[in-house]
């Protein structure tokens, strides 16, 4: 049974943090994991606390700043460099602190690490920090469309989280245009370091590189010397970024670091009772809890103590390949080393090999944006169940045959849209279901916008747009079957495109125009290893 205390904390200015210590003794010294999080209530459970099994560890719990109990002004991200370097600084004078510490997050919990690990403690000897990523761009733009449920919705919700403050905004405030200058009708107030994310679409603005686009926080992997096991999944909102991280680790940063990929979503190891049912057939042997249980004690043992690393190796990628119920060890997952091309076709087909030309044309409105269920690997909602092909007017499904053979698919997918508008800007949304049983579930996504790739694009002209899809790895069965959906948005997970040109959130008003599919030319292209027929 943990000695659980309960302490203020104060930082530099004074203002008192709530934090919690699980001591596994009443007296000794313990390798100590330090947790920051925004997410406690305002009664944390003890009891709870007293009975976890810490496997030796001290446990630090603090609320961050200006949230459930701690004192002060909630802003995300903007203090917790400062609070927490003073968090460490008053462990180590602790009578329990051994000189070992270990950090552990997920989601913003691992950001809070991120943000210091540039100053590499020489006391942090490991790290496990999973689904996040260390670019602020990525958290909030995917080729230049701002994320609302990411730092959109989520990000006003952080605002003065513990205040009785008016909050007037709902997902769909972020439709509002111009979006610019709805911190004032959302929050009452302007509010610069939530207003300026809005107006930087391009990741190499130099808005990037501040401290407020979150300077410090990138490459945080390769700006320090601490061991760190990565974790995300295949429908995590931050997939891409998380992999991105790993394959820019130098070669002496990787050999000491490690990436875990599960097959949930940003709750990358649910309990059996809070898997939704489109992953169920993952349990058990899909979930970390179940094939390595406590793998980030396990991962700080290996340092702290020597002892063996019996799942995740150093300097390895084990991922979880979906409908296969397998775990795959191998230092970086790469494309299969086969292609096979699946071409649009007018008939709202997708062939294997070459199609016939011809058109898909329809409507995009901005004033009635498609939805569509579950955010993929972009958004939150991860995996869910899709309506039927084609089921609205501006939403053109492209449905192959079903398989005859089992594929293996590993690494990126590929979407080569040719296509033209009459508009002098808009949108292409992708998104790539698999048919099965009769249902269809999504596997990947993707938006981007025509001046990305013609910068003076003319109205009806051909334009190319190609898309790079998160990393996956996935069994296709035979009898499965492959849908590609096409539309000029995706609400609310994508902020909408306006059909203008320009910084979209300064756009005061949309027109409505019609969008053209170029059958035949167009195409997605997967990786595979072809398997036998089960």
């Amino acid at each position: 049974m943990n000695i659980v205390t309960e302490h203020w904390v104060p930082m530099r200015d004074g203002v008192k943090l709530y934090t919690l210590i699980q001591q596994p003794e009443a007296t000794g010294k313990f390798p100590v994991v330090v947790v920051r999080t925004p997410y406690s209530g305002m009664e944390p459970d003890l009891s709870a606390l007293a009975m976890e099994d810490t496997c030796g560890y001290a446990v630090v719990t603090q609320h961050c700043r200006g949230t459930a109990r701690s004192e002060g002004v909630s802003n995300a991200y903007l203090n917790e460099r400062e609070d927490g370097l003073v968090l460490l600084d008053w462990i180590r004078r602790q009578p329990f602190y051994d000189g070992e510490l270990y950090l552990f997050g997920q989601s913003y919990l691992s950001s809070v690490h991120f943000s210091y690990l540039d100053t590499d403690p020489a006391d942090v000897k490991a790290a496990f920090l999973a689904v996040q990523d260390t670019e602020r761009y990525n958290i909030c733009y995917r080729n230049g469309f701002f994320k609302p449920g990411l730092h959109g919705k989520w990000v006003l919700d952080m605002h003065r989280r513990n205040q009785d403050i008016e909050r007037n905004y709902t997902i769909d405030t972020f439709r509002t245009m111009p979006m610019a200058g709805m911190t004032r009708t959302a929050l009452g107030e302007f509010l610069s370091y939530i207003e300026e994310s809005f107006l930087h679409p391009d990741p190499a603005d130099p808005y990037w590189n501040t401290r407020e686009g979150g300077s410090d926080y990138r490459d945080a992997c390769n700006r320090c010397s601490v061991p760190i096991m990565l974790a995300t999944s295949w429908y995590d909102i931050y997939t891409g970024g998380v992999f991105d991280m790993w394959r820019k680790l130098r070669p002496d940063r990787r050999k000491r670091c490690a990436l875990v990929v599960t097959p949930f979503s940003h709750g990358y190891d649910p309990a059996p009772e809070k898997v939704p049912p489109e992953m169920r057939e993952f349990l058990p042997d899909g979930s970390l809890r179940s094939v390595a249980p406590n793998l980030r004690y396990k991962w700080f043992d290996h340092f702290r103590l020597g002892t063996p690393l019996d799942f995740a190796q150093l300097g390895m990628t084990t991922y979880y390949r979906m409908w296969d119920k397998r775990w795959i060890t191998v230092p970086e997952l790469v494309n299969a080393p086969q292609s096979m091309d699946f071409h649009l076709a007018a008939d709202r087909r997708l062939l294997p090999g070459i199609a016939e030309a011809g058109e898909a044309t329809y409507v995009s409105n901005p004033y009635d944006p498609a939805t569509f269920p579950g955010g993929v690997c972009n958004n939150f909602g991860g995996m869910q169940y899709q309506p039927e092909p084609s089921s609205r007017y501006d939403i053109v499904s492209f449905v192959s045959e079903p398989l005859t053979a089992d594929l293996v698919c590993e690494g990126s997918i590929e979407v080569e849209l040719h296509c033209r508008s009459t508009a002098e800007d808009t949108c292409f949304y992708v998104r790539l279901d698999v048919g099965r049983e009769g249902k269809w579930l999504s596997l990947r996504d993707d938006i981007d916008s025509v001046r990305r790739h013609v910068p003076n694009y003319t109205p009806g002209e051909e334009c190319v747009i190609k898309y790079t899809l998160a990393p996956h790895a996935f069994r296709l069965r035979n009898g499965d079957r492959l849908r590609l959906d096409v539309s000029s948005s995706c609400a609310p997970h994508f902020q909408i495109h306006t059909n203008r040109p320009g910084i979209q959130a300064l756009r005061t008003t949309a027109r409505i125009c019609r969008n053209t599919i170029l059958a035949g030319k167009s195409f997605v292209r997967l990786f595979v290893r072809r398997r036998a027929k089960s």
